[in-house]
């Protein structure tokens, strides 16, 4: 079952994130606070935050953000959490976010960063799903000496 996340889910989210984060981590410090500050941030209708259930349990969560343009009129959406736990969970949060941003006539642009190591299922149903446009992403990362 999929659904808007609540300010009860924000701490499963969090944890979620961790566990997003440290499948493939960037030795960068963790900030479960900031991540519980963005995530309650994009409980506002404006943003996109759902969560998969199974048996009371989140299992998956994908939170997303709209913001106005720097380039153009209208509003971009950017991804800032994609993770399930459960294989097959998470790929109704993705047809939920397709269809949220589809249903939005001011979002222009709508992005989801992939890691590298991505499987080419979740590449391919992005295509079917509207997000054809492929970019290259290069990143910056300044070390701070380790997660904790």
């Amino acid at each position: 079952m999929i659904r808007k996340a609540k300010p009860s889910d924000i701490p499963a989210i969090v944890d979620i994130a961790v566990e997003s984060v440290s499948q493939n981590p960037l030795p960068v410090k963790i900030d479960r606070e900031s991540m519980a500050e963005m995530a309650q941030f994009t409980l506002n209708p404006a943003h996109f935050t759902y969560v998969a259930e199974e048996d009371g349990e989140v299992v998956a969560a994908m939170s997303a953000i709209s913001q106005r343009s720097f380039w153009f009129k209208g509003l971009q959406v950017s991804v800032l959490l994609y993770y399930t736990r459960k294989p097959g969970a998470g790929i109704e949060l993705m047809r939920e976010f397709a269809r949220w941003v589809k249903s939005r006539s001011g979002i222009k642009t709508a992005v989801i960063e992939l890691e590298p190591d991505v499987d080419e299922r979740l590449v391919s149903f992005l295509a079917r799903a509207g997000f054809g446009r492929k970019t290259i992403n290069m990143t910056y990362v300044r070390e701070t000496g380790g997660q904790s």
